[in-house]
């Protein structure tokens, strides 16, 4: 197994992983119609580089030359480019109009996610094909951000995870991330049908 910084060229399989890591939240955030959806978003996104959703964000797991896990890093210190290279890729993909509601949509993420705190290396996109679960990729993956984040001078992980994936919860809580708070389900979570999450963290 290979850990390794994503590549343009891994955007199909990766748009793939991604939306399966959060796809409830995802689809009720970013889908507006059947070509203007979560997916397609992502597809065309992870062409690109930079941004909350572009490849060179992202560390894939390989085996066997396919991508089969992958996540994203982010924290307190991201400069504004990323954020403004993140808008770029909505408004480029959705147009303005449509952008805007997706923004939107987005506030409501806001209520389960967290800001990252100044100590935090926070941990998204965490997804691993079926197939290749139950077999050290996920650890493989979560080893890498704790170097990371000890190279940044962070002193946690965190991360967030729908309440109701509970083998993704119990996973974490394997790796050794304790339950730090429970999101509950705001008015905006609610009209968008996104469940409560757990705000879960490990000490470094």
């Amino acid at each position: 197994m290979k850990i390794r910084q994503a590549h343009q060229s891994d955007a199909l399989a990766l748009a793939q992983l991604v939306y399966s890591s959060a796809p409830n939240a995802l689809a009720a955030t970013f889908d507006i119609n059947i070509e203007l959806s979560a997916i397609n978003f992502l597809r065309s996104s992870l062409f690109t580089p930079q941004g909350q959703y572009g490849y060179a964000n992202h560390w894939v797991a390989e085996i066997d030359n396919q991508v089969v896990g992958c996540l994203c890093p982010w924290h307190s210190d991201l400069l504004s480019s990323f954020h403004q290279a993140t808008l770029t890729q909505l408004t480029n993909f959705y147009g303005i109009t449509h952008a805007i509601s997706v923004v939107q949509a987005s506030h409501a993420l806001q209520d389960c996610i967290p800001k990252p705190e100044k100590h935090e290396w926070c941990i998204g996109h965490v997804a691993v094909l079926e197939q290749y679960q139950n077999q050290g990729v996920g650890s493989a993956l979560l080893t890498l951000m704790h170097k990371q984040a000890i190279t940044f001078g962070k002193l946690a992980l965190s991360l967030d995870v729908d309440c109701d994936n509970t083998q993704a919860v119990n996973f974490y809580l394997r790796q050794g991330f304790v339950k730090k708070k429970d999101s509950g389900v705001s008015p905006r979570m609610q009209a968008l049908g996104i469940s409560s999450h757990l705000h879960l963290s490990k000490a470094l």
